[in-house]
């Protein structure tokens, strides 16, 4: 039986929340919820890209304090978001939108764009498009609040990330992470079967390699100055702290004074 290779977050949308469920999503949202109130108190609509499962904007609706719209570019994991969300009755609007090109009438007072979801972005030219992207549902006083990780993160966790097992649904997985510190790349291969009810015949494989390049904070920053943001505020991991040049992860708070 052959793999099947995969577009990024299809095939892996199928075990994805049990290979992140040691991710405490209630404290990242938490933390979102604490700058956009450090930044933007008057927040009312929030625009989420690359949103996942959606765990994220679950806890945020939660609040009970924002109208949020959760956007993905897989339909396979806004599925995967949409049946929970259907089950716990939350009041998000899903939408599958590629963040290289926004489609919406709309502006939203906060774009976020979590989960190293920036480090999928592996080149300037795609880095200057997805903002010009997010700029255009941008209004006077809107936020783009985004997070990345460094080089640091990466060789102090990837050899803790090789993992395999067999989820409740009847899938297995090994999961292999390497980097290539030449090319400031982390690379995450899958290797995914489906089971019989059994466990005992594989029935179809799949194969995603994820590649995510490492940006370090000097480097963002001048990205993102280059692409007409402000910087408001970048902070160290989950912390209203400032971040510095050896953080690992860095969320930024971007405004965007003068939107055409």
């Amino acid at each position: 039986m052959s793999h099947k290779s995969n577009e990024i977050y299809t095939s892996l949308a199928l075990i994805y929340d049990h290979i992140m469920k040691s991710v405490d999503y209630e404290d990242w949202a938490d933390f979102i919820d604490a700058v956009i109130q450090e930044h933007h108190p008057e927040a009312e609509s929030i625009l989420e890209l690359a949103c996942g499962t959606g765990k994220v904007a679950m806890y945020l609706d939660e609040l009970d304090c924002y109208d949020i719209t959760a956007t993905d570019r897989s339909e396979e994991m806004l599925e995967q978001a949409r049946r929970i969300a259907d089950f716990r009755g939350y009041t998000i609007q899903w939408e599958r939108q590629d963040f290289f090109d926004i489609q919406s009438d709309k502006t939203y007072d906060i774009i976020l764009m979590l989960f190293d979801s920036v480090n999928y972005i592996h080149k300037e030219d795609d880095l200057q498009k997805m903002f010009k992207s997010v700029q255009r549902v941008m209004h006077e006083d809107s936020l783009f609040i985004f997070d990345f990780t460094t080089l640091k993160h990466s060789q102090l966790i990837f050899d803790k990330l090789d993992d395999e097992g067999v989820t409740a649904d009847d899938f297995r997985y090994v999961r292999k992470s390497y980097i290539i510190e030449s090319e400031k790349m982390h690379i995450n291969e899958f290797e995914i079967e489906k089971l019989d009810k059994d466990r005992v015949t594989v029935l179809e494989r799949f194969r995603e390699v994820h590649r995510q390049k490492m940006y370090e904070f000097n480097e963002m920053r001048s990205y993102v100055e280059k692409a007409g943001f402000a910087i408001e505020a970048a902070y160290d991991d989950f912390d209203l702290v400032d971040a510095t040049t050896r953080s690992e992860r860095i969320t930024m708070v971007l405004s965007c004074p003068n939107l055409q």
